[in-house]
């Protein structure tokens, strides 16, 4: 059964390749921070960077070849920690870069590029959906996992960027696509003018506003649901686990569920897990919100929840200066951090990342940190 007090989420290999650790190394490190799951990307199952350095360099590859997946999930089983295999589903530019046709347009008519790092792609877009599946499959049977968490499962747009200060009507909103279009008529009976962007976003937002919502939540449900029967053929009792946005209802005007199609309510009977990226740096809000929408969530979805919160200042460079960001997350603010979580609605807390936590490990910092995470809910 899943304990969901304290995960990590492991998204690079710096463990193995940097920091030369063996699984058995690891996972004792693991188990000394207090940690009872993990979410973690593979070998088997690579993510790609995004805001963080996920990818391998040429430098890591030598050592990266001799990375045993199974060794390490084994090694986190014996010391009672559950092991969720991560892999990204709408975000995934290798594939987009193959298959461009697939790119959303806006209610604008522009057609997606990248926003700093990301670009994504719809949860109707079968091909995409299927490329994962295919993935998924020989990785269940290889690794075994307790669980499988789907990253970005959901329509387009970089959620970082949705400070409070921003205007929801010049945020792009995705799909208005001819394709797109054609399935919503299909399914719902309401005919659009395909081929007019503009004209189609209109159109929604006076008369049709309810129903395109529900169809776009609907769509992501439809493709956690293919998933979720692809690989429970495989391993029956395998968990799943959804990457879930940090909105209430009311912020933007329901942007969560409008702009990009998630909802808690319409995914709880193909979801196990809502893992919600309470990243209140990033977002630009203060330590007592992670747990508050995290009990939000856990309201709307009704099953596990947990808050993941950071482990370090994201998102000060690029495109992001200048947004009044925090520049350092500090070792008071990452306790009372965890304070808020442990009184709120959620089940449990996940970290981002490990590699931030390894790295202060034997400083008075990192083990303030550490303690508090092992004295959560004990």
């Amino acid at each position: 059964m899943l304990d969901p007090r304290v995960g990590m989420k492991i998204y690079d290999n710096h463990w193995y390749t940097r920091h030369r650790l063996e699984p058995d190394e690891a996972a004792d490190i693991l188990a000394g921070m207090g940690v009872t799951y993990v979410m973690a990307q593979s070998k088997i199952l690579p993510m790609q960077d995004s805001a963080i350095e996920s990818e391998i360099t040429p430098a890591e590859a030598e050592r990266f070849a001799t990375l045993d997946d199974r060794a390490f999930r084994d090694a986190l089983q014996s010391r009672g920690i559950a092991y969720f295999a991560s892999l990204n589903i709408g975000f995934d530019p290798k594939f987009i870069a193959d298959h461009t046709n697939l790119l959303p347009i806006d209610q604008f008519g522009q057609r997606e590029g990248k926003t700093d790092w990301y670009i994504g792609l719809p949860p109707d877009r079968t091909a995409n959906i299927d490329d994962k599946i295919a993935a998924l499959e020989p990785a269940v049977r290889a690794l075994e996992p307790d669980g499988v968490h789907l990253g970005f499962i959901r329509w387009p747009g970089l959620w970082e960027i949705w400070l409070p200060d921003i205007d929801r009507a010049t945020m792009p909103d995705y799909c208005y696509g001819d394709a797109t279009l054609g399935r919503f008529g299909a399914d719902t009976g309401i005919m659009l003018p395909v081929g007019d962007p503009k004209a189609a976003a209109a159109a929604i937002a006076r008369d049709h506003r309810a129903d395109w919502r529900d169809w776009k939540c609907g769509i992501t449900r439809a493709a956690v649901a293919n998933i979720r029967a692809a690989i429970t053929a495989i391993k029956p009792d395998v968990k799943i686990a959804i990457n879930t946005l940090p909105f209430f209802l009311d912020d933007f005007d329901n942007a969560v569920e409008e702009v990009f199609g998630q909802s808690p309510a319409a995914l709880a009977d193909v979801s196990d897990v809502f893992e919600v990226m309470t990243y209140h740096q990033i977002l630009r809000r203060d330590a007592a919100w992670p747990g508050a929408i995290g009990s939000d969530i856990k309201r709307r979805g009704g099953k596990t929840t947990v808050c993941t919160v950071q482990g370090s200042a994201l998102y000060l460079d690029g495109m992001h200066a200048g947004r009044g960001r925090a520049e350092t997350l500090t070792t008071g603010e990452f306790i009372r951090t965890v304070d808020g979580v442990e009184a709120s609605e959620a089940d449990g807390l996940c970290v981002f990342t490990f590699t931030d936590f390894l790295e202060m490990r034997d400083t008075a910092d990192g083990r303030r940190r550490i303690d508090r995470l092992k004295a959560f809910r004990r």
